[in-house]
């Protein structure tokens, strides 16, 4: 049997009963004092009852720190006790606050312990009122397109095998910029602190999500800059009409002008064309229309029988292990085509996003929406129709000669061509404004 001498059993005491009164917790308290444990040295606590450790602990519970929350307020260990979190406290309003919540989820849902700035923003833009509004709109910021540029953030990440799964922690830059001042130096830091705090390092994630979403983190600090001045809704409001994107020399290439006017246009005759069919399915132009920019279609995509595979107008993307996400075409992606007349060959195989800050420097077809409907006739002798519609933009307007268009749909067996003079769409708009 192993002796143990009086001061390992004192050095064992000690270290006990300090573990016991640095946590506070009183069944550890009364733990030591069934043991006869007592703290020894200086600096130690001397004979407290169980009920002074009690009334200590519960004075600590009631008592702030390391944030607006107190000890019961952070996660707790395997054992139940408090885990000490080490992130340090901030300034915020309600609505910073807010947007650190809500970013701070976002990450814990996705099972990432990087809580970087690119949650941040998301966090701004889900709780975002007033001013800021107004700003992510400018800029077609919604939580949809952030949470896309994020995964495309974490597949990098899994790829280069630096993503670690864990309860999220804030980043050096998300802390700094949750720590940015007001310029006037009074009050607590704000949504637009917080975002210009974001902005400052163009490495930051959230640059990186922006520049992903066609946005200049320079005009984005531009806009923020005025932000921070808080100025009054007249003063936003004439500023953001004044760097609207949506006017003037700032116009989209990515579809129609904002209230501008497409006209239609019938071809060989008709408003709706025939592009691929069979016995049970049908594939059509219903529209198609231009302006200076481009020229727009509408496609409806018509079965008869139920499908085991819809149609899909978006390749499917698989995640291949050190590759990257891959895109896969199966049998129920339906190729649409464009040839243009100089021989250039447009189609939807590559995702283009709608919004972008910058025109892109070689012809694009982007799909602006797609809607699903399924008619159930009351007539037992017909069968069911599921119509699939999608609206096209091809940008820009192409010059003289031929236009054609090719589907191809190897879930029903069909493939089809129509082809179209781009005369007829420039006859169309008329000269150029201007």
């Amino acid at each position: 049997m192993t002796s143990v001498s009086a001061l390992e059993i004192r050095v064992m005491e000690s270290w006990f009963s300090r573990l016991a009164l640095a946590i506070g917790h009183p069944d550890l308290v009364g733990l030591c004092e069934k043991a006869n444990f007592r703290p020894f040295a200086s600096g130690g606590y001397g004979r407290q009852s169980r009920a002074a450790y009690s009334q200590k602990w519960q004075l600590s519970r009631s008592v702030p720190c390391l944030g607006s929350g107190g000890p019961n307020h952070f996660p707790r260990s395997a054992v139940g006790f408090t885990v000490v979190s080490m992130e340090a406290a901030f300034n915020l309003d309600e609505q910073a606050q807010l947007a650190l919540d809500v970013a701070k989820h976002a990450a814990l849902a996705n099972g990432d312990n990087h809580c970087g700035t690119e949650y941040l923003l998301y966090g701004l833009v889900a709780t975002a009122r007033g001013e800021l509004v107004e700003l992510t709109d400018l800029f077609a910021l919604n939580v949809l397109r952030i949470d896309r540029a994020i995964e495309g953030i974490l597949q990098e990440r899994a790829t280069a095998g630096t993503l670690e799964r864990g309860a999220p922690m804030l980043s050096m830059r998300a802390r700094r910029a949750l720590s940015t001042p007001r310029l006037d130096g009074s009050g607590p830091t704000g949504p637009f602190e917080v975002l210009h705090g974001l902005l400052e390092d163009d490495e930051s994630g959230a640059c990186r999500v922006l520049r992903t979403l066609g946005v200049q983190p320079d005009e984005a600090r531009q806009l923020v800059g005025y932000g921070l001045r808080h100025l009054s809704k007249e003063q936003v409001d004439e500023l953001i009409s004044t760097l609207d994107r949506r006017s003037n020399s700032h116009q989209p290439w990515w579809g129609p002008v904002p209230g501008g006017r497409i006209r239609s246009l019938a071809v060989n005759g008709q408003r709706s064309i025939r592009l691929a069919s069979s016995d049970s399915a049908l594939v059509e132009v219903t529209a198609l229309g231009a302006d200076h920019h481009g020229f727009g279609f509408t496609l409806s995509a018509r079965s008869l029988r139920t499908w085991v595979l819809p149609p899909l107008f978006s390749p499917t993307e698989r995640l291949v292990p050190g590759q990257g996400a891959r895109y896969a075409d199966g049998p129920d992606f339906v190729m649409l085509q464009i040839l243009l007349p100089d021989g250039q060959v447009l189609d939807n195989r590559h995702n283009y996003e709608r919004f972008a800050g910058s025109t892109p420097t070689i012809p694009r077809l982007v799909r602006l929406g797609q809607r699903d409907e399924r008619l159930a006739l009351n007539d037992r002798r017909q069968h069911d129709q599921h119509t699939v519609t999608t609206d096209w933009w091809a940008w820009p307007l192409p010059g003289e000669g031929s236009i054609e268009m090719r589907i191809d749909w190897p879930a029903e067996a069909i493939s089809g061509v129509i082809s179209f003079e781009s005369a007829a769409l420039r006859q169309l708009v008329g000269p150029p404004p201007g």
